[in-house]
């Protein structure tokens, strides 16, 4: 069965043509003719040939221009509020009326006729300064925000003091720093009260983003799972801090193949993998996240009846072996057995290894991960990532198995090496190969891609600390 949904809409009328000269009507119109008449005229000239003071001049006229042009817009669009939208506009509503003729979003369309009426009833300085281009659109949004959060029983007259000075600090700063100081408007009315009226709107508010606190998503079906959410600013602080530590720029150590006797930290902030290639700063993101969620103690989460939630992969002996082949999640999602064994070594993934004949082998021998003894023996030791030029400490490493524990090596400290989940990943599917060399120090070999020689990479910590 299909369901067909019908909306009335206003009839769209065709693109306004090009203007033609005053018409001699109304005082307004003839204005906006003039001034769309003047600026065809130019639509076609070149900019390269302003001085460059000039350049600025043209850039802040037009700025002025653009906030005057706002403003009538809004006065207009007041004034088209105030009349029939049926009779007028057949149109249910100014704001539909107004998405429908400029084809613009609705909601935005209605946060337009929202404010040219606040404009007009209640901010009469604030309509004057926007007019004059003293403060421009988006920070008239930010004053109306500000003033409409006062307690209703102010006077008139300390609401319009307090209106004069955000715009008056609407002249020296930006929408985010008059953000702020329009949070703190309270003070320039009753500066002993204000902390207690702030906490008073801060509660409110915080009550208000835990009720639309959301989280979706949705697998895409290519081995990708994109979503959304909406969470309170505080919580969304902390998880902004938390990705901002896995990000920090890596500090390039340069000079030390030149025989230099101390290392030269880069000021060039650097965050490329083991190939040198330099990833784009969402995807950056995007695996911060992916590192932050691996590093979640399942241990400590709620309990579902008496297991302790976590996810298990079923895989064959075979590809779990040889790394070729993928697995089956609890969930019924499909993992390549490379990804298998890298979330393994870390105990992200419980393996239920299956022989050819569907026979549960093993299902996590304990011995199969490191002790906590003993990753604090290997971060003593190794003092975070081994992958040169990283600086991730060992708390957010995983213990990688250098002779792999699927071919029979040991969980050692000898066999062991701390990898960032980057690093991890890239050892496991990128063809790099950890390997300890004589000395004990466990070094990175590259794919014959990378090096043709495939020569071992030593982190730099381990060099400094033989030049010690």
């Amino acid at each position: 069965m299909t369901a067909t949904i019908s909306e009335e809409r206003a009839p769209v009328p065709p693109p306004p043509g090009p203007p033609g000269p005053p018409s001699g009507g109304h005082p307004l119109a003839e204005a906006l003719s003039t001034v769309r008449s003047a600026l065809s005229q130019v639509a076609d000239t070149r900019c390269w040939s302003l001085p460059d003071q000039e350049l600025a001049e043209a850039v802040d006229q037009a700025q002025l221009a653009t906030s005057q042009l706002d403003e009538l817009r809004l006065r207009l669009l007041t004034e088209a509020s105030g009349r029939d939208p049926g009779v007028g506009f057949m149109a249910t509503s100014t704001a539909a009326w107004l998405a429908a003729r400029h084809r613009i979003d609705r909601r935005e369309a209605a946060r337009e006729v929202r404010l040219g009426r606040a404009l007009d009833v209640h901010h009469e300085l604030t309509r004057a300064a926007l007019a004059a281009g003293r403060v421009n659109a988006e920070q008239v949004h930010i004053i109306v925000s500000a003033l409409s959060r006062l307690p209703v029983e102010i006077d008139p007259e300390t609401r319009d003091r307090a209106e004069a000075w955000l715009l008056e600090q609407g002249e020296m700063f930006g929408p985010e720093d008059l953000r702020r100081l329009g949070r703190r408007i309270y003070e320039v009315i009753d500066p002993e009260g204000a902390e207690a009226h702030e906490g008073r709107l801060l509660e409110a508010e915080e009550e208000r983003a835990r009720a639309k606190a959301r989280m979706w998503m949705r697998p895409d079906g290519d081995g990708s799972t994109h979503g959304g959410f909406c969470i309170p600013d505080a919580q969304a602080e902390m998880l902004q801090t938390a990705l901002n530590a896995l990000l920090s720029p890596r500090r390039r150590t340069e000079g030390l193949a030149n025989g230099a006797e101390s290392p030269t930290v880069s000021t060039t902030p650097r965050d490329a993998d083991l190939d040198g290639r330099r990833l784009p700063y969402e995807q950056r993101l995007g695996l911060a996240l992916c590192e932050l969620i691996e590093h979640l103690p399942l241990d400590k989460l709620p309990q579902a009846g008496r297991s302790t939630p976590g996810v298990v992969v079923e895989i064959d002996y075979q590809a779990l072996l040889t790394g070729l082949g993928a697995g089956t999640l609890s969930s019924s999602g499909r993992v390549s057995a490379s990804e298998a064994r890298r979330l393994a070594c870390n105990g992200g993934l419980l393996p239920m290894v299956l022989s050819g004949e569907s026979v549960v082998l093993d299902l996590g021998r304990s011995e199969r991960l490191f002790t906590r003894q003993q990753r604090i023996a290997l971060g003593k030791v190794q003092g975070g990532c081994v992958a040169d030029g990283c600086d991730r400490p060992p708390a957010w490493c995983e213990a990688h198995h250098c002779a792999p524990w699927t071919a029979g090596g040991r969980t050692e400290l000898a066999n062991g090496a701390l990898l960032c989940g980057r690093h991890h990943h890239l050892v496991h599917s990128g063809g790099w190969v950890v390997d300890v060399a004589d000395d004990g120090v466990p070094e990175l070999v590259p794919p014959a891609r990378v090096d043709p020689l495939r020569r071992p990479v030593r982190h730099r910590r381990f060099r400094l600390r033989q030049r010690e």
